[in-house]
């Protein structure tokens, strides 16, 4: 039976002027990041525990890349893992979320880029309708 395994990483990023709990999700295939605003005011452990427990539909996470088995390292020494915990706290997230992070901001300015000309479009097509009908009714006579 194979197990597949998911890290799953929270970090708490101070981005004046809000605080901000970056999700990153690892698995064998996949990377994973999520942004939520928490607030101006720094936040409590209750709320965050709140939040992973309660409010997880609030959490929309962004696939970043496809990975390939080998790409992952299967055991990592628990010093390394301390260095690199340390490392982490240290320089904030990392910058593999940042970039995904960044790529979902294009991709959602880009969507409601399209939606807004698809609506502004309608709405013009709309009035050369309506003004098409005017003109109709005005030239029928009475």
């Amino acid at each position: 039976m194979d197990v597949e395994k998911c890290q799953l990483l929270l970090t708490i990023d101070f981005d004046p002027p809000f605080y901000k709990a970056i999700f990153e999700s690892v698995s064998a295939e996949s990377y994973e990041v999520a942004q939520v605003n928490l607030g101006t005011s720094e936040p409590k452990l209750t709320l965050i525990l709140d939040l992973v427990l309660n409010h997880w539909d609030r959490v929309h996470f962004f696939k970043q890349k496809q990975f390939k088995k080998n790409e992952l390292p299967n055991k990592i020494n628990p010093k390394r893992k301390q260095r690199l915990a340390q490392k982490a706290v240290k320089n904030g997230f990392s910058t593999k979320s940042q970039v995904a992070l960044k790529k979902q901001f294009e991709q959602n300015k880009l969507a409601n880029e399209r939606d807004r000309k698809l609506k502004k479009e309608q709405l013009i097509e709309k009035k050369f309708k309506l003004k098409q009908e005017k003109r109709i009714e005005k030239h029928k006579g009475h």
